[in-house]
């Protein structure tokens, strides 16, 4: 048996008791108040005994009680024990191991002083020349070189416009092979897209230089620059690739879209 059910059967005994106590105390009392009644003395009995004038008050009867009223006290509830929680352990924390500190060795000669050396230090904020540059080129030398926007489609295939003006320096006229317009993309010349202007007749500049105006065409779409060149290693010879070409003129950029 529980102690719960245990706890439970000693209250219902105990208010048991108590019903049972109250009931006889209530029979007590009345068998009492029946006996008071039945010794008190008839008439008879009264006219019989002395007349003896007294000044006793006569008793009052007893008071009946009500019955008793019992209430059935509410059984106490044990209050719903605590579940038992599991404590972790606390575990060790092992303690720091002493790690040696390497102590710097004392009596460390300074270290040698190295002789500055006179190195020259390159200019800065100096720009860098992109693509081929403009040289004199036997005493012929760019002296302008511009696109004619007004009638230059840049599109694949599309004539572009330009006009140029070749001078010269050495007071005398200078055979060449080939003049005119070389295009350039990814710093790569594009030889078979070379626009040959002046060439292939034994051609000669003037002392007084030369100035012209023509077009070329790109076939394919892109970024590119061209300018102005010249060869001297036959005429044949430089179309195909296997001579120099010299830079007379400046780059200009153009966009085929």
């Amino acid at each position: 048996m529980s102690n719960k059910t245990l706890r439970s059967v000693l209250i219902g005994t105990f208010g048991v008791l108590i019903l049972i106590l109250i009931v006889a105390i209530v029979l007590v009392i009345r068998d009492n108040a029946e006996t008071a009644d039945s010794a008190e003395p008839t008439a008879e009995v009264v006219a019989d005994l002395p007349t003896v004038a007294t000044n006793t008050a006569v008793p009052a009867s007893p008071t009946v009680l009500p019955p008793a009223v019992v209430e059935i006290l509410p059984t106490d509830t044990p209050p719903p024990s605590p579940t038992p929680t599991d404590t972790p352990v606390p575990t060790e924390t092992p303690l720091p191991t002493n790690t040696a500190t390497a102590v710097p060795p004392t009596n460390v000669p300074p270290p040698t002083a190295v002789p500055a050396t006179n190195t020259p230090v390159p200019p800065t904020n100096t720009p860098v020349p992109s693509g081929p540059q403009p040289v004199n080129a036997r005493g012929l030398v760019g002296e302008s070189f511009v696109l004619q926007d007004w009638r230059t489609s840049l599109t694949p295939g599309g004539q572009i416009w330009y006009e140029w003006r070749i001078g010269n320096t050495s007071g005398a006229g200078v055979p060449y092979s080939t003049l005119g317009v070389m295009p350039r993309r990814n710093g790569q010349d594009i030889v078979a897209w070379y626009q040959n202007n002046w060439g292939g007749n034994n051609d000669v500049m003037p002392p007084e230089g030369l100035s012209w105006p023509s077009w070329m065409a790109i076939p394919e779409a892109g970024d590119y620059t061209i300018r102005v060149v010249v060869c001297f290693d036959g005429f044949q010879n430089c179309l195909n690739g296997g001579g120099t070409f010299h830079t007379l003129s400046q780059e200009i950029p153009v966009s085929i879209r």
